[in-house]
């Protein structure tokens, strides 16, 4: 299929341009338009070598100009772009065929989703994927990342998946990308997965004495330390598997751990992880419907143990959710509980273990035998409890909120032509994000419909003090399935703003950037919405045949 090269971009003239800078900003696209030929032919063909492994949308990151913000939502997928700045570190994959691979981030203020790209050089190429690269955990400035590369039909076959430690760099370094060793059968997965910092030498954070890090610090230096912790069912309802992998030895281990019998609960799997630290190194797995088991990391070898603290209860017991089935042995009957992390999210913040409770609520009868239905509004909880040693305090119902107390109402959307503009009780609502600033946001995704795939949703930011709706931000929707989780809240920018002083230059084949030559207002569109990608992406995105819905 030829490339239309006519495509790529538009470009508006303005007759009062002087005469030279027209001359220049035609030379530059001219130069800038050839370029991204090349480079897309080769997408291309490496595109159909791939046999649809990969999602056409996960070639075309979106365009927005990057800064520094304390948290961001990162989106979890990669992009493939070669796309480099201040953040791009770079590592050969072990074997000895020059296969590098580049990673490079890209961050903006929340709404906007935050994401990574990752862009192979080399003898790597991008039929050698098998999907996309994804982030496990990130904590502080690292991020652990999954890059499975091998067949399509094996992407989740643990043998397949290579691991990286990404770490955002000190004062005056740049950023690292480190290949871990294999971790064997265990697949290190995002719901079970955590990585814990920690420093054996005693420094200063805010002003205050510390000797290990906490969810929040920003204390970064040569001798800080990491340890990979990983958990999975045993072979005894309390019983579980810990591996670790602390980074002064680059090596696993394995052990099994026990649940302490004095506060053992109804634990099922874990969703998400927790990272508390502090002079223990505390972590915790999340079951987000029913509780938490916590670990000590940082306790000697065979004197670990969990203990378990409870959840507050979801605002509707038994809830109809028609969006997923549950992912919880013997509670599938009836779509009873829904996947979770479509209706809750837990943070650390400020000493504080924080959760929201989302109930989405649907008009009776509107359901349809294909998962259709006619939203009605939501409402949400927002609990917190005290970080003690013990646990031993109850939770605190913070706040209550229903979308018809909501002050003002939705800006205009852009919706497709002759659809009427979406309000604030028929979006379909999902995935709620708490900021992890110490404030009263919570951050939610949002279609017209929960089954789109084929066009944007939105970010809404809310105040859940102030019940005002803050900031709404578009998202690309094509690699999304239903309201599941596609993103997470990370601290990573407050590390990457560091790197900054190393320098570096943003670069992005097929979209301008600001600063280069061809700036918007020499009409040159920096909007993924303006940017024209080849043809043969949009054709290859309608295939029946691929399911680009999956994660």
């Amino acid at each position: 299929m030829p490339m239309d090269k006519d495509n790529l971009f538009w470009v508006e003239i303005p007759i009062d341009e002087e005469e030279e800078d027209v001359h220049m900003q035609t030379e530059d696209v001219h130069m800038q338009t050839e370029d991204d030929e090349a480079y897309w032919q080769q997408v291309q063909e490496e595109y159909e070598e791939n046999e649809g492994q990969l999602l056409p949308a996960s070639l075309c990151p979106p365009a927005h100009d990057d800064s520094w913000p304390g948290f961001v939502l990162l989106d979890l997928q990669a992009y493939f772009s070669d796309r480099r700045n201040a953040t791009t570190a770079t590592c050969e994959i072990r074997g000895g065929k020059g296969r590098i691979i580049h990673v490079t981030f890209c961050t903006a203020a929340p709404p906007l989703v935050s994401y990574f790209c990752v862009h192979h050089t080399g003898s790597l190429k991008l039929s050698h994927f098998a999907a996309e690269p994804e982030i496990v955990a990130s904590e502080g400035g690292l991020a652990l990342l999954r890059v499975p590369i091998g067949d399509e039909a094996a992407s989740y076959d643990p043998k397949i998946s290579e691991y990286f430690v990404y770490h955002a760099g000190l004062v005056g370094q740049g950023p690292t990308l480190t290949q871990l060793p294999h971790p064997g059968a265990y697949p290190l997965l995002e719901e079970d997965t955590t990585i814990l910092r920690h420093c054996p030498n005693r420094h200063r954070d805010r002003g205050l004495a510390l000797g290990h890090h906490g969810a929040s610090d920003y204390h970064d230096c040569s001798h800080c330390k990491y340890t990979i912790a990983n958990l999975s069912p045993g072979t005894t309802r309390q019983s579980y598997q810990l591996m670790l992998l602390r980074s002064d030895t680059m090596a696993w281990s394995c052990e099994t751990i026990l649940t302490d019998k004095k506060t053992a609960g109804p634990y099922r799997s874990s969703t998400n992880t927790i990272t508390i630290g502090g002079k223990h190194g505390t972590v915790g797995w999340v079951d987000l419907w029913r509780g938490i088991l916590f670990c000590d990391l940082l306790a000697a070898d065979g004197r670990r143990t969990l203990r378990y603290v409870p959840l507050p209860p979801p605002l509707v017991e038994n809830m109809c959710v028609p969006v997923l089935p549950s992912d919880v042995p013997g509670e599938n009957k009836g779509f009873k509980m829904g996947t979770p992390r479509v209706h809750r999210d837990i943070v650390v913040v400020n000493g504080f273990i924080k959760c929201v409770d989302l109930q989405a609520r649907e008009v009776p009868g509107s359901s349809t035998y294909d998962g259709g239905y006619t939203a009605d509004g939501w409402s949400a909880a927002l609990w917190s409890i005290k970080i003690t040693a013990s646990f031993s305090q109850k939770w605190k119902l913070d706040r209550e909120l229903d979308s018809t107390e909501m002050c003002g109402s939705l800006p205009k959307l852009k919706v497709d032509a002759g659809m009427a503009q979406p309000t604030m009780q028929r979006l379909h609502i999902g995935q709620p994000t708490m900021s992890l600033e110490g404030d009263d946001m919570v951050y939610f995704l949002s279609k017209v419909d929960h089954r789109d795939d084929d066009r944007n949703g939105w970010v809404l930011a809310v105040d859940t003090a102030k019940k005002t709706l803050q900031g709404v931000a578009e998202f690309g929707c094509e690699r999304t399935l239903g309201l599941g989780l596609v993103y997470t809240a990370s601290r990573i920018s407050e590390y990457l703003k560091v790197t900054q002083g190393t320098g570096g230059t943003q670069k992005r084949l097929g979209v301008p950037l600001p600063g280069s030559p061809a700036k918007k207002q020499h009409g040159i569109s920096t909007d993924m919405a303006d940017v024209k990608l080849p043809s043969w992406v949009h054709e290859t995105s309608k295939d029946p045949e691929i399911d680009y819905r999956r994660l």
